[in-house]
């Protein structure tokens, strides 16, 4: 699942607000409370930011990975062809709670 950060206060929901699902110590999943697909991802450590999933943006076009995050799970078939930075967990770019423990 791809997912774009950006700062929260530059981000808002056309319609409503995703549920959330607490899916770890750190981080809450946001999604649609009618079909049940996953929207965004709030982590305790990116509270300036959100993030949204690919899939649910109007026009995901307009955006750009800068990395491929958690590559070391990815199916035998997924072919990463760019040249962007390519982490086997998460990115160094991106501070995480369960890295400090």
């Amino acid at each position: 699942m791809s997912f774009f950060h950006f700062p929260i206060d530059s981000f808002s929901w056309v319609r409503g607000e995703p549920a959330r699902y607490r899916t770890s110590k750190y981080a809450e999943r946001g999604f649609c409370a009618k079909c049940g697909s996953t929207l965004s991802m709030h982590e305790e450590v990116l509270a300036d930011r959100v993030q949204i999933t690919a899939g649910s943006l109007d026009h995901p076009q307009q955006f750009s990975p800068d990395d491929h995050v958690w590559v070391e799970d990815q199916l035998p078939w997924v072919k990463i062809s760019d040249d962007l930075p390519k982490f086997r967990q998460s990115s160094p770019a991106v501070a995480t709670k369960a890295a400090e423990e």
